[in-house]
């Protein structure tokens, strides 16, 4: 076994210890579990579905899901600024 059998459940603990609150209860816990795991879901899926593509269109359909989370992570950035300095606008 390369990885071990439970990677992703221990990659899950230290994103749980840093990103979780400590007084969150046990339902947020396993909602934040779920949603953790679903996303690796979702990303093995998403290999899967590149995997079979024709090396072009992969790539482009992987660009589209980078400025996808780009977009995001960007927006994140810009709630954090409004809600800490004010919409100036």
């Amino acid at each position: 076994m390369i990885l071990g059998t439970h990677a992703i459940a221990d990659e899950f603990e230290r994103f749980a210890k840093s990103d979780i609150p400590a007084d969150a209860s046990t339902g947020q816990h396993a909602d934040m579990q779920r949603a953790y795991f679903s996303g690796v879901l979702l990303v093995l899926r998403l290999l899967e579905v590149l995997g079979a593509l024709p090396e072009a269109v992969a790539f482009e359909a992987l660009q589209e899901l980078r400025r996808e989370a780009n977009a995001f992570a960007v927006s994140q950035i810009i709630i954090g600024v409004v809600l800490t300095h004010g919409d100036t606008q």
